[in-house]
Order: C-alpha cells, then sequence, then structure tokens
C-alpha cells in the first residue's frame, strides 16, 4: 500500500497492535482500532480511531478491506488453566471469523494479515522450519494458534490472507525480553531447559515492519515467518543476557523444574522451533536486527525494579 489507505487493526490497543497502528498511522493511512474497550483505548491512543467489537467492527472491516488482525488475551496474562486456554482461543477464533465474515460482504479485493506464534510449529528439535510447515497441534498454545489460522483461511479467494507466524517477540519493557532477561538483572539468571533448543527470537521492530510490509506487498500471501534471519540455541540467549546485566549464569533449571513452576506455558521456553524467514528475505525485507547480540544490546537498559 503505497498510496494512504484505511486499515482495521484488532488487538490495536496491545503492545504490538499499537506500534503497528501507529506505524501506519505514521505513513498516512487511516487507521481504525479494535478493543473491547473502545473508549478507554481512545484516551490511550488518540490519534487515529476506535470500534468495539459488535456491529461496528463489522462495518469498518467491510468499508476499509484491508485488516491487520492481532486480537487475543495476552499469553503472559495469566497462569494456563483449562479454563484460560479456551479464553485464549475464541479471543482469537471469534474476532477472526467475524472479520473474515466482514470482508466476505466486500465486492472488491481485501486483505488480511493474521497473527499467529512459534508454538504452532510443534516442538520440532533441529529441524530448520521455513514458512511453509504445516500446522501441529502438539502444543497447548499451537493448538490455539491452529485455530486461528484456519480461521483466517476462511477468507473467500478475493481477500489476500497473510498467515503471521510471530516468533518470541524482544522489546523494550515488556513480553519475552522482560522475561528473560529481569532474572539475570537480578543475579538469578540461568539456562532455562536442556538449553540447546532452538529460540525464534525477533525484535519488535521488525514484528512491526514485517506485517505493515506484507500489508502492502500482493506478493505476500500464506505463512510468512516473522522470525529473525539468525535463530539462536536458549544457552546463547541466556550467553547475550548475562553480558548485558555483567552477571553470572547459574545453575540450569531442568526442563521438567521449569514446566513445575511455569505449567502449560513452559512450552514456549522449552521448546525447539529453528524458524527460518525465507519468504521475508525472498520479498526483499531488510531487517532492523539481524543479530541477536546487537539487539540485545540495544534493548538493555536497566529494568524497573532491578
Amino acid at each position: 500500500m503505497t498510496d494512504p489507505t484505511p486499515v482495521v487493526v484488532t488487538g490495536a490497543n496491545g503492545w504490538i497492535g499499537a506500534r503497528v497502528a501507529a506505524a501506519l498511522h505514521a505513513a498516512g493511512h487511516t487507521v481504525t482500532g479494535v478493543s473491547r474497550e473502545p473508549a478507554v483505548a481512545a484516551d490511550a491512543h488518540p490519534g487515529w480511531s476506535w470500534v468495539g467489537t459488535g456491529d461496528d467492527l463489522d462495518e469498518a472491516v467491510t468499508a476499509a478491506g484491508a485488516v491487520v488482525n492481532l486480537a487475543g488475551r495476552n499469553v503472559f496474562e495469566q497462569r494456563w488453566t483449562p479454563e484460560y486456554v479456551e479464553v485464549m482461543r475464541r479471543s482469537r477464533v471469534d474476532v477472526t471469523r467475524r472479520v473474515v465474515r466482514a470482508l466476505a460482504r466486500r465486492d472488491g479485493p481485501g486483505v488480511l494479515v493474521s497473527g499467529s506464534g512459534f508454538t504452532v510449529c510443534g516442538d520440532a528439535g533441529d529441524t530448520e522450519l521455513p514458512d511453509d510447515v504445516p500446522a501441529s497441534r502438539d502444543l497447548v498454545l499451537g493448538d490455539v494458534y491452529a485455530d486461528w489460522e484456519e480461521a483466517a483461511r476462511g477468507a473467500p479467494p478475493t481477500v489476500r490472507v497473510v498467515v503471521a507466524r510471530i516468533g518470541v517477540v524482544l522489546g523494550p519493557a515488556h513480553g519475552a525480553f522482560e522475561f528473560f532477561r529481569r532474572p539475570f538483572a537480578e543475579g538469578r539468571g540461568c539456562v532455562l531447559g536442556a538449553g540447546t533448543q532452538w529460540v525464534p527470537w525477533v525484535h519488535v521492530d521488525d514484528v512491526v515492519g514485517l506485517l505493515v510490509a506484507a500489508l502492502g506487498d500482493d506478493r505476500c500471501a500464506g505463512v510468512l515467518n516473522v522470525v529473525a534471519p539468525t535463530p539462536v540455541r536458549h544457552n546463547e540467549l541466556a550467553a547475550e543476557l548475562a553480558v548485558s546485566t555483567g552477571a553470572v549464569c547459574g545453575v540450569p533449571e531442568a526442563a521438567d523444574a521449569v514446566r513445575d513452576r511455569l505449567g502449560p506455558a513452559a512450552e514456549m521456553i522449552v521448546t525447539s522451533q529453528r524458524m527460518v524467514p525465507r519468504r521475508a528475505l525472498e520479498l526483499g525485507y531488510r531487517f532492523h536486527a539481524p543479530d541477536l547480540g546487537a539487539a540485545v544490546a540495544e534493548l538493555a537498559p536497566p529494568i524497573r525494579g532491578s
């Protein structure tokens, strides 16, 4: 999309969604954010218009025809009880189905860039995972993401669908980076699990860049691995975090101990996904942060409370 155009962003009040909406707005596009509490979201992000998740969402999507779909409850919000796993599923699938139905009512073409995540690749060991790997339901969150992807693929042929499989996002003061780095900043960091598992990391600026690029590039369709071009093993990530904090890695925490501590969410840490962004590179995307060491150095100011 080189010309200004209307875009609907679901999950626009979230950490990544807000950054995507802001980037689109800065590029001159007319952005409509979607939130369960649009009035609250409008106060927090006054740069674009807001709708709720009712009929106004359907109308906005049908009118715009371009959607970045990042709706869904935060996987870090609470422990994954069976009930919360279903909340995560429904919060993604239900909104996606509504978006697809609204896009189907358009007379002209549309585009849907819809989220997914790395655990949909299953626990793949050392196998390299390009963009065309089939979805796996072997992991708890992978099963949720498989349903999310399936809902997005229900769009009609007039809609170009991109399924964005987002890796372990590293960014300032949020999500995975704070989770991994804080123990090192507090002097209790260590390798989690075997340490040899692959981490499909990606800088948050590249998540935004790839989602915006996918929205505007007609060549991009199907699965897009939203990961850095240099996946690393977990022990390499731990080493970089130790360097950034001046800490020493403690005694490794065994995978079973991580599972006991975190419950099902431990699968995001102790399983292995060696994802590579072949499609992004083929499309000519230039990564902001292709190297983990440089990314950690950029994101390493002191953590609040450390």
